[in-house]
């Protein structure tokens, strides 16, 4: 898929935007496509959290080893899986014009499964860019804009 980077503005506080970013126990409520999301506690840093996600052919189940810089920052980057052979991103935030301006950045390759023609990997790729990603950065910002 390569590197995709989006940005939304969001009325709300960039406190509120962070919270809403790393409250991972809650995506199964509002982020398209997430069925399953468990954090695990933080170690040095680090906080491991399992995703289990309905991309429309199937359920992929993977493993994000995510850091944050409050308020401003959370990145993350693949631990494990066996549909991603790399998922990188962040969210970086900043105040702007009474709300906060939010950059997504996502660097993805997925893995081809065998006897998967290379055409349906990339039709899945291209619903993830052009269709999903639009859908999760609405959903993160009705979910700060709505909570009070």
């Amino acid at each position: 898929m390569g590197a995709l980077t989006r940005e939304i503005w969001i009325g709300a506080p960039v406190d509120r935007v962070f919270a809403v970013v790393v409250d991972f126990a809650s995506y199964p409520e509002f982020v398209p496509g997430v069925r399953a999301c468990r954090p695990r506690p933080a170690a040095g840093g680090v906080r491991l959290v399992e995703y289990e996600v309905d991309l429309g052919i199937r359920r992929v189940r993977y493993v994000l080893a995510h850091r944050e810089e409050p308020p401003l920052r959370a990145t993350w980057s693949l631990d494990s899986g066996d549909f991603f052979t790399r998922s990188d991103g962040s969210w970086d935030l900043s105040a702007q014009r009474g709300g906060t301006l939010a950059r997504y950045s996502l660097d993805v390759q997925v893995r081809r499964p065998p006897l998967v023609p290379s055409g349906v990997v990339d039709r899945v790729v291209d619903e993830l860019s052009r269709v999903q990603l639009p859908l999760l950065l609405e959903a993160f910002k009705r979910r700060a804009e709505g909570l009070a």
